[in-house]
């Protein structure tokens, strides 16, 4: 099951992030939000941030012994009809150059490569990605929501 956080998630979302060396704290920050995929234990997090009429996707992990099981697609799919529902118009993110498993993901949720950060993660490049939603999607998701 594909849910937003809550305050009874924090340490186990906490321990998936920093696992990762990742030092959010969801409890500090206003403007994090979590979605998490549980299946009785959180297997994997999404955090974005929502800006107004944007997402900044800034971290999807997923816990080691469930890689390679679909999470990742499904958190973002999850995100991506959030969006559709909130009117947000659209999804970026950086990604660094060598994760490839990242950039496939991406690309197959329909993001594209708008920018290069030149040797942003210790001599590898960063990647500035975006998923757009024009009027033609929001028109079918309209459509098929009735």
């Amino acid at each position: 099951m594909i849910r937003f956080y809550e305050d009874s998630d924090y340490f186990d979302v906490d321990k998936l992030l920093r696992e990762f060396n990742n030092d959010i704290d969801l409890k500090s920050n206003p403007f994090y939000k979590c979605i998490v995929y549980d299946d009785g234990v959180i297997k994997g997090c999404l955090v974005f941030e929502e800006i107004y009429e944007r997402i900044e996707l800034d971290y999807i992990i997923v816990d080691n012994k469930y890689r390679k099981c679909g999470i990742g697609n499904k958190l973002v799919e999850y995100l991506t009809e959030y969006c559709k529902y909130n009117d947000i118009s659209n999804i970026t993110l950086e990604v660094n150059e060598n994760n490839k498993p990242a950039i496939n993901l991406y690309e197959k949720n329909c993001f594209k490569l708008i920018s290069r950060r030149d040797s942003y993660y210790d001599g590898a490049d960063g990647l500035l990605m975006m998923r757009k939603f024009d009027n033609d999607e929001w028109y079918l998701y309209i459509r098929n929501w009735n």
